[in-house]
């Protein structure tokens, strides 16, 4: 994906572009077909239009998404305290601390886009001022833990709050601040294409097509060589006069020869279960089960183990369910009848209170962690490598120029999750680029 949306813009400048992509054009997110229905693969909420909004208008392209409103909007927490919805209604006993919430994180609202979409530099004002209001709202609380401990909530909403820290791939504890102000900026704006999430894909494929970009689907490429802009195919080589990496960066060091560090910590993969059943589901569209205890949690995903319980998201609409499972990144594969995954799933159907799931569906796939790791990221890993808390959100762990002539996208390189992250990403590279050649 950010591969695609870097392509737009490039071509949008007049540069030839060529994208190469191992397997199907999207990388994660495609179209799914069970039993007459699609489900789209990858993200699964579209949050942050704005950004969305802004790459359109770099391309001068209108919006054509149809992004409507998801209901519930971030879904229905299964806490150990209670269910719990975000955001908040109005009658709900603890909607003054809602209010609360969002009165602290509120400051940040107007900078949020532009973290996103615009370059870290300490000597840009506009970056500046975006990074002292982030600043101001998670004060010395660098990660999501400390911040929400720090602001005294009540046990439910404490909980669910740390839930969105996952959005990093990491626990609370390891997450920035940032991910416990997310519910806050994204709830009234959880959203989703007419045409579901595959929609989007096929709008960077258009905008790219439009722009004469050739799109080389089911090339992989075997060897990168960055001083010569040159990337080996399986049956010859081609050069150019600029590579743009959009892969992980620990794949990208094994491309060009270079050693790869072992042993750094990983952000987290997932188990995708995708199921079809007989009759039209009578759920929430979200519904989301956070492990009970998530010191317990963090400790397994460190040691690369399997949780008791872990983070469930389920998202139902007529006869489609799709069960999202967060697991360690050790690249394994788990069939539908591993013990661990049997348990996830039954807890799924009693929290809910919903048919069994694997057993009455009359279609089902799963996709894992060993499906992950073959797109390309260690184990399976969302976002690669876990970094720091201070080299993570607006301060990026990986820079977008490795050499003149090789530069890397992708939510590995700007890390602030999903869609945002891939379109922003794209939008900062491309200024970049321009910002060079003037």
């Amino acid at each position: 994906m950010a591969g695609l949306s870097l392509a737009a813009l490039l071509g949008a400048a007049g540069h030839p572009v060529t994208v190469y992509e191992a397997g199907d054009l999207g990388g994660k997110l495609y179209k799914l077909h069970l039993v007459g229905l699609d489900f789209s693969t990858g993200p699964s909420l579209f949050t942050f239009p704005g950004v969305w909004r802004r790459y359109l208008a770099a391309l001068s392209e209108a919006d054509h998404l149809d992004l409507r409103p998801l209901p519930g909007g971030l879904g229905l927490h299964h806490t150990p305290y209670g269910a719990l919805p975000l955001p908040l209604p109005p009658e709900h006993p603890l909607f003054a601390e809602w209010q609360r919430y969002v009165a602290r994180v509120q400051p940040l609202r107007p900078h949020v886009e532009t973290l996103l979409t615009i370059p870290p530099r300490l000597t840009d004002p506009v970056f500046l001022r975006a990074s002292a209001a982030l600043g101001r709202v998670i004060g010395p609380h660098l990660s999501a833990e400390r911040w929400i401990a720090a602001q005294r909530f009540s046990p439910p909403l404490a909980h669910a709050l740390r839930t969105h820290a996952l959005n990093a791939g990491l626990s609370p504890q390891d997450a920035p601040a940032l991910y416990a102000l997310l519910p806050a900026l994204i709830a009234d704006e959880v959203s989703r294409p007419a045409g579901g999430m595959g929609a989007l894909r096929s709008e960077l494929v258009r905008f790219c097509l439009d722009r004469k970009v050739v799109l080389r689907a089911r090339t992989p490429v075997l060897a990168v060589d960055a001083a010569r802009a040159e990337v080996q195919l399986r049956r010859q080589h081609e050069r150019h006069a600029l590579l743009v990496s959009a892969l992980d960066p620990a794949r990208l060091a094994e491309l060009r020869g270079q050693p790869v560090r072992s042993g750094r910590r990983r952000t987290v993969s997932g188990l995708a279960i995708y199921a079809v059943t007989a009759q039209p589901c009578d759920l929430p569209a979200t519904s989301i089960l956070p492990p009970s205890d998530f010191g317990v949690f963090r400790q397994a995903l460190r040691a690369a183990a399997l949780p008791p319980d872990t983070l469930a998201l389920v998202h139902a609409e007529g006869r489609q369910r799709a069960v999202l499972l967060t697991v360690p990144a050790t690249g394994q594969p788990l069939s539908p009848d591993h013990p661990w995954v049997r348990g996830q799933v039954g807890r799924v159907e009693r929290s809910l209170g919903s048919a069994p799931l694997l057993d009455l569906a009359e279609a089902t796939a799963f996709l894992g962690p060993d499906h992950y790791a073959r797109l390309g990221t260690p184990g399976g890993s969302i976002y690669g490598a876990a970094y720091p808390l201070w080299r993570a959100g607006p301060v990026h762990p990986q820079p977008y120029r490795l050499s003149d002539t090789l530069w890397q996208v992708g939510t590995a390189v700007h890390p602030g999750g999903g869609i945002p992250a891939i379109l922003g990403g794209a939008l900062i590279v491309s200024r970049l680029l321009r910002e060079r050649q003037a």
